[in-house]
């Protein structure tokens, strides 16, 4: 399988995400967040905490920066806020995140994979991605922790992938975010939104709440609540698929059912990619590779872009894509 290599342009839709000034926190050793108990340690290893900032007034939102005893690598650390629990979200924080960086460095080439942390029985996801950037070796990476975000940037001009991604290691198991999760878990319970216009239109209605059953069964029968209350597992390639097959076999189940231009269109394009056996690689694409790919999968993305030439595909089930059509949110949201 091929890591998606990843091209951010300059003009997307997605803007910053952090609209206050960072105010520099004045500590002169270790600082305590306060709605989470993580310590944020004046050395870090080999790393000196150069600063310290909060992003709100209530100092929820916190990141601080630490560098290397050689000057050469930077390590900035976050925690903050991660709002309502709902399907997209991993995909729609990260993404902000990407493409505030494109916008700042006029567009960026990114491997990116799918990442996880495990400890004391709880389990989180996340999505990393290396870079360089002005002859700097670079990585983002982001995790899904309850209530909580936890993101880690490395810069650096000495440090290869494999040693960016060793103090990525260092710093969660410092950290341990899966005690934000511990303290401050989501629901295991969904509540489902339906847009107004799926509603409109029968045959839609009966095909989304197809892909609702089929993903939602699939998240009950493979994934544990105790990796689920850290968020909803949408990262996993398999739920997605559940969600696309259980769309087109609704319309199967239902004859019956007539509806308007819009679905027909979705149905013949879902079925033909399925008939041609691309579903993974039409999915994979996507979500820009942000997906969890079970081992003995294997991702044909040149197959898939070749047999596209001739068979363009238009239907949108991605990123920022599906919530149009509906929104599986974590029952405990406000």
């Amino acid at each position: 399988m091929k890591r998606l290599i990843l091209l951010f342009a300059v003009a997307l839709l997605f803007g910053p995400l952090q609209a206050q000034s960072p105010k520099k926190i004045k500590a002169k050793g270790d600082y305590v967040h306060a709605s989470t108990k993580a310590v944020f340690p004046l050395q870090l290893g080999d790393y000196h905490r150069d600063g310290l900032y909060s992003y709100d007034k209530k100092k929820e939102n916190i990141g601080g920066v630490y560098e290397s005893s050689n000057k050469q690598s930077q390590l900035s650390v976050y925690l903050y806020p991660a709002g309502n629990g709902y399907d997209s979200r991993i995909h729609d924080e990260y993404s902000g995140l990407m493409q505030e960086l494109a916008n700042i460095h006029g567009g960026i080439h990114a491997t990116s994979n799918a990442v996880s942390y495990q400890n004391d029985g709880l389990k989180i996801n996340g999505l990393r991605s290396v870079f360089t950037l002005s002859g700097n070796n670079e990585s983002l990476t982001l995790y899904e922790c309850g209530k909580w975000w936890f993101k880690m940037r490395i810069t650096s001009s000495d440090l290869d992938t494999c040693q960016m991604s060793q103090l990525e290691q260092t710093v969660m198991d410092y950290f341990v975010p899966t005690n934000f999760v511990k303290n401050d878990p989501l629901s295991v319970k969904f509540d489902v939104h339906v847009a107004p216009a799926v509603i409109d239109d029968s045959l839609m209605l009966c095909c989304v709440l197809g892909a609702i059953f089929g993903e939602l069964q699939w998240v009950n029968d493979n994934v544990d609540s105790l990796e689920s209350v850290s968020g909803f597992p949408s990262l996993y390639i398999e739920a997605h698929m559940a969600a696309i097959e259980g769309f087109v076999k609704a319309e199967k189940d239902h004859p019956e059912l007539n509806g308007g231009e819009e679905i027909h269109h979705q149905l013949e394009q879902f079925n033909k990619i399925i008939e041609n056996g691309f579903l993974e690689e039409y999915l994979f694409d996507q979500y820009f590779g942000w997906l969890i790919i079970p081992k003995d999968m294997t991702i044909d993305s040149d197959a898939f872009f070749e047999w596209q030439m001739q068979n363009p595909i238009d239907v949108l089930m991605g990123v920022r894509a599906r919530e149009f059509m509906w929104i599986i949110e974590c029952a405990d949201s406000d």
